[in-house]
């Protein structure tokens, strides 16, 4: 079987909507239940500028209170970088795909979709936010759970792969960027970087908390915290883990499949696995750790335009990022083949 581009595509933003929302709802979930400020205002400025999207909200709110920010991330549909657009995403995505996923995959996403659409304003106010985020989580991972027991291995399955592990990558360094963030909007709830109890809050956020503590008993040092998620292989959701998996994927792409194009995105990976490595071995990382951040995420932007250049049909652009949506619909029309 051969796979059209556009399936291809379709499959790689399907994961990365779901890791995306998933990811979201974690930090949304810590910070709620952590929240250290008033019911009135968690002091949530701090996410927005986490994910750069300045412009985009102040297009719908004149202020950064909790409840516009909760709106914005949470339940905004109309909103490219909310939990609900990226299930919806996620769920047009499955519902282009079904004659190649299988019933399993698209019945569970579609009935946690679903289940999003009957949540009212009260499962959105703070008080309930945590649970909400609870419920998130577990929809999303029950579809990647599907998704790792039913999708058949061929190309199809490298692509979706593809997509979660570079959503999950930038997610990670985004995470990392939390503290920084917190600062920049002058809503930092713990002073300093060297914040212990604030990063042992990241730690639960990756799902990472447990496995640290057994790694680095003696607590959570902010250089070891980083160190763990960005260089851990051992750890799935740290970035070294998801680029030895991206590498291994795109190397099976072009052996198994013949696809050479994956020649130009093993390059930047190539790239990506020796400035992680530099900056591991960094003994300032947590001073530069925002900058090595950037870094990353920036890289990350190149490999996922390198892979619609060659795989998905999209031309590049110089222009100001698009949102996944605007990316996505660039090649919605594209029917050529990979191979």
């Amino acid at each position: 079987m051969t796979l059209l581009a556009r399936n291809a595509e379709q499959l790689f933003w399907q994961a990365r909507y779901i890791e995306r929302a998933a990811s979201l709802a974690r930090i949304i979930e810590i910070h709620s239940s952590h929240g250290r400020a008033s019911a009135d205002d968690l002091g949530w400025a701090w996410l927005v500028a986490l994910y750069s999207n300045e412009r985009w909200f102040a297009e719908k709110y004149t202020e950064r209170t909790s409840r516009n920010v909760i709106q914005f991330y949470v339940a905004d549909v109309d909103n490219p970088a909310s939990i609900r657009f990226c299930i919806k995403a996620a769920r047009e995505n499955a519902r282009a795909l079904r004659a190649i996923i299988p019933m399993d995959m698209w019945t569970q996403l579609n009935s946690f979709h679903n289940r999003l659409l009957a949540l009212g304003p009260e499962d959105f106010d703070v008080v309930a936010l945590a649970r909400t985020c609870g419920v998130i989580k577990v929809g999303c991972y029950a579809q990647l759970g599907v998704a790792e027991s039913t999708l058949y291995r061929d190309e199809g399955e490298r692509f979706f792969k593809l997509g979660l592990l570079i959503e999950r990558a930038d997610q990670t360094s985004r995470l990392l960027d939390v503290k920084f963030a917190q600062l920049a909007s002058g809503r930092d709830s713990g002073g300093t970087i060297a914040d212990t109890t604030f990063w042992a809050l990241i730690l639960r956020s990756a799902a990472a908390y447990q496995a640290f503590r057994r790694h680095e008993p003696r607590g959570a040092d902010p250089g070891k915290v980083a160190r763990f998620l960005l260089a851990n292989a051992s750890q799935p959701r740290s970035f070294a883990y998801c680029l030895d998996n991206i590498q291994t994927v795109l190397e099976g792409l072009r052996r198994q499949y013949g696809l050479r194009q994956a020649r130009g995105s093993l390059e930047l990976v190539d790239t990506l696995i020796n400035g992680l490595g530099t900056a591991a071995d960094d003994r300032d990382l947590v001073v530069r750790l925002h900058d090595v951040n950037d870094w990353l995420q920036q890289r990350l932007i190149e490999l996922t335009a390198e892979l619609s250049q060659a795989f998905f049909g999209l031309e590049p652009k110089q222009t100001e990022p698009a949102t996944p949506a605007q990316t996505q619909s660039q090649t919605q029309t594209q029917t050529q083949t990979l191979s």
